[in-house]
């Protein structure tokens, strides 16, 4: 166990050094924060108040902003639950390169601690910087005066954290396994930081995407985290909005701004996203040991 926290301390130490590294990872998030700031967050909260004004109500300007930038730092620490751990697995691709994996094979350091420590340093990676993404947006709704967050939302905000950030790390160390130079990596953490932030309703509501897009962000992880985060954090301003309208219009709003999912005409709600960004967990932490394991017999056959 000594031998695992010292090489997981170490590749996490060299992620922590790397200070551009944490700021790409932290991209996606402030371009969903500059995105709402310059424009996104004006039109939102037009929109919603011009379809109040429709239906007789007036007033509730407090409430609109409240749900708009609820939904905005839900997508901002939704989409570092996933870009932090990508950027962390560069350890990976970087020990690769340099032979230090080889290295670690011929050496006798057990089979199962190197890739044991590159997940753990990837996922406290992740806890880390994502903690404190999740601490500044719970600042900003307090300081904004739209805070409508009860102690059990902040409780399960951070479970929803630590849920996402295992089954991102789980996903993208198993990904990542199969990438053998950095060129190929930063290829993918260019792609995958521009789209992630469209492609889980970060930037904008899935439901502004066509049928065919909606349904394939649906198979997305990240899509379900992305919908818990929205219901912890806008719940208590959607419940406000519905006292102030009806429910049939907090009804409307939730299905607009994703926080029930349409997966194949099935509406999913925060236990069946929940279910889903376990079991990508699970699943992907599984599929990486037996590529590990068939590596490993393969090898041993080539010999």
């Amino acid at each position: 166990m000594h031998m695992l926290f010292s090489m997981t301390s170490r590749n996490l130490k060299i992620f922590l050094k790397d200070k551009a590294n944490i700021f790409f990872s932290l991209l996606c998030p402030l371009i969903v924060l500059a995105l709402y700031v310059l424009f996104l967050g004006r039109l939102q909260a037009d929109g919603i108040e011009e379809a109040l004004t429709a239906i007789g109500v007036s007033g509730a300007e407090d409430a609109v902003q409240a749900f708009c930038d609820s939904w905005m730092l839900a997508g901002a620490v939704s989409s570092a639950c996933i870009t932090v751990p990508l950027c962390a697995c560069g350890v990976m691709v970087q020990d690769r390169r340099r032979g230090i994996t080889d290295d670690l094979k011929a050496s006798p350091v057990p089979a199962w601690v190197a890739p044991a420590s590159y997940f753990l340093a990837v996922a406290a990676a992740g806890l880390v910087l994502c903690s404190a993404v999740l601490a500044v947006s719970l600042v900003w709704l307090a300081v904004s005066g739209s805070w409508c967050l009860s102690a059990a939302d902040v409780f399960a905000s951070v479970g929803v954290m630590v849920l996402s950030v295992l089954s991102s790390t789980a996903l993208l160390v198993f990904v990542v396994g199969f990438i053998r130079s950095e060129g190929a990596f930063t290829g993918l953490n260019v792609i995958l930081g521009t789209v992630v932030g469209f492609l889980i309703g970060a930037y904008m509501p899935l439901s502004a995407f066509p049928e065919g897009v909606q349904y394939f962000s649906a198979c997305i992880p990240g899509t379900h985290s992305a919908g818990l985060f929205r219901n912890f954090f806008m719940g208590g301003a959607l419940d406000e909005l519905g006292a102030r309208s009806s429910p049939q219009f907090a009804d409307a709003l939730a299905e607009e701004f994703s926080m029930k999912l349409d997966f194949f005409g099935v509406s999913l709600g925060p236990a069946a996203m929940a279910a889903v960004v376990a079991a990508a967990a699970v699943l992907f932490a599984g599929l990486a040991v037996l590529a590990r394991a068939f590596a490993a017999r393969r090898r041993k056959g080539a010999r």
